[in-house]
């Protein structure tokens, strides 16, 4: 005779069971979202910044949280992104969905002065400066170069040639687009850099058909006019600001 012996759980392992597949079914909830703060527990707020613009060219969507913790950033949470952080040294935040939404949900209370903007494309960036220039000849450069956001470098040439609608946004710093190398003029006048500057900016006039570098930089400052009102992106700061408003 066979006889057949029957296992029966107990009331306790049962209930671990149903506990145990609870969190397993729960926990990809638990760590949906990883949030980069931008308020004082930051440590690298520029590399925080290229992390953003390193998502974005990876086709994933950002959310910005403009005024929420010194205007955070809230992303899907992807091993890939995580990584990067520790990486680059950016300090983040895992969060589950729902604390995602209390988040959101305290940005979207009228009462409150933040708001969410989407960022889905990370745009191709120009930064203005001359052959031999170095990053840390130009605070624009510089920052992105430590933020690692890439960028191109162009100049009058490839203004003038129609390269500028190529671009989603321009940066501009201590350019002189009055073409009258005032810039420098007083401190640097006899130095052989600054002679040099000069030298190549009159041969490139000479070489792209006009008479004077002012001439020159006005037709660029107008390429850039014109590139703005077709909705291009325009960043300036220090004498590119002043200069481009004398030249127009």
């Amino acid at each position: 005779m066979t006889t057949t012996t029957t296992f029966h759980p107990s009331r306790t392992a049962r209930r671990f069971v149903l506990v145990l597949v609870a969190l397993l079914v729960a926990l990809p909830g638990w760590c949906t979202k990883l949030l980069i703060p931008m308020d004082g527990s930051q440590r690298n707020h520029l590399k925080a910044y290229g992390i953003a613009f390193w998502t974005l060219g990876r086709d994933a969507t950002v959310e910005w949280l403009l005024n929420y913790r010194g205007g955070s950033f809230l992303i899907d949470h992807y091993k890939e992104v995580e990584q990067e952080c520790t990486i680059r040294g950016v300090s983040f935040q895992i969060i589950a969905d729902a604390q995602a939404a209390t988040i959101l949900a305290e940005i979207g209370d009228p009462e409150a002065n933040m708001d969410v903007v989407k960022l889905e494309k990370a745009p191709k960036i120009a930064v203005y400066a001359p052959e031999g220039f170095q990053p840390w000849d130009d605070a624009v450069a510089l920052v992105m170069t430590y933020a690692e956001i890439p960028y191109e470098r162009i100049y009058d040439q490839q203004i003038i040639s129609g390269a500028l609608s190529t671009y989603d946004w321009l940066h501009l710093h201590h350019e002189d687009f009055t073409g009258q190398y005032g810039k420098f003029y007083r401190m640097y006048r006899s130095a052989p850099w600054y002679l040099a500057q000069v030298q190549e900016s009159e041969a490139m006039a000479a070489s792209l058909g006009f008479a004077k570098v002012s001439q020159m930089k006005l037709a660029v400052a107008t390429k850039i006019r014109d590139y703005v009102s077709g909705g291009g992106y325009l960043f300036t700061m220090c004498s590119g600001t002043d200069s481009y408003d004398i030249a127009l």
